[in-house]
């Protein structure tokens, strides 16, 4: 099944304006998602879904410069934009990243790709729980994505893609895989604030080499050996959303 994996960006983040396009390792953070998602296995296109706003040109530029696909559509319906992206992409299954996954993981989006591909009966996965903020991947299914769309009128489902499908589970087959292991979803490693800019940084110029792509236990080991790096961001709270009942999930760029 044709798989596609999008990346919402956008310019103005009200906490870190353009935050997508700020330097790391001489790339912008944009490049990077790109150069580590390409890596993935079970990807077979990457698109980036910007909106229509003139602050968006220097990310569409800067996409095709680079010989990635990019798709402009609505500022304030996400759903609608992230949806009429896949179906220009053809996707089959997407992965839905954001402008603030930095450390994004190949291996990590294949191990979700494979098990949502591998059950066949699922609409929804957040692969996985236990991991730092910024790691997990989100995969749809096509279909399920297309009858949100068609669906979907509450303005929080519009702006973050997503909740419609595990808000009503009579009607999706929505899962959240559990915790391997040490759960690790105190450390935050999205990029949303200078501060969370700061320790992605220390991340990436201890570990990255032109043309490489250093692993999530690459990075968990890197942090662990610097307890100081946790400081950089603690104090920054994470915006949140309802999931279902009690449950809470980060929000994230648009």
């Amino acid at each position: 099944m044709r798989t596609v994996a999008i990346v919402q960006a956008r310019a103005g983040s009200s906490r870190l304006p353009n935050k997508v396009m700020m330097d790391l390792c001489g790339h912008p953070v944009l490049w990077h998602i790109h150069d580590r998602v390409r890596r993935s296995k079970w990807v077979d296109d990457f698109v980036v879904a910007t909106s229509v706003m003139p602050e968006n040109d220097g990310i569409e530029a800067f996409a095709l410069q680079n010989g990635i696909h990019v798709f402009r559509g609505s500022e304030e319906n996400v759903l609608e934009r992230f949806y009429l992206a896949a179906k220009e992409a053809a996707a089959e299954i997407v992965i839905r990243l954001t402008g603030d996954n930095a450390l994004v993981c190949p291996e990590i989006i294949d191990e979700g790709a494979a098990y949502f591909e591998q059950t066949q009966t699922l609409d929804y996965l957040c692969y996985r729980e236990g991991l730092p903020l910024g790691l997990s991947v989100e995969v749809i299914g096509f279909h399920a994505l297309e009858r949100a769309y068609q669906e979907a009128d509450d303005a929080e489902c519009l702006e973050h893609v997503t909740p419609y499908l595990y808000r009503n589970p009579g009607q999706f087959h929505c899962y959240r895989y559990p915790c391997i292991g040490e759960d690790y979803s105190r450390i935050r490693w999205t990029v949303d604030t200078q501060e969370d800019y700061n320790l992605v940084r220390n991340i990436y110029e201890s570990l990255y080499t032109e043309g490489g792509c250093f692993g999530y236990q690459e990075a968990l080991q890197i942090y662990l050996a610097h307890p100081q790096w946790a400081g950089l961001n603690s104090s920054v709270v994470q915006k949140k959303i309802l999931y279902s009942g009690n449950h809470l999930q980060d929000k994230q760029n648009k």
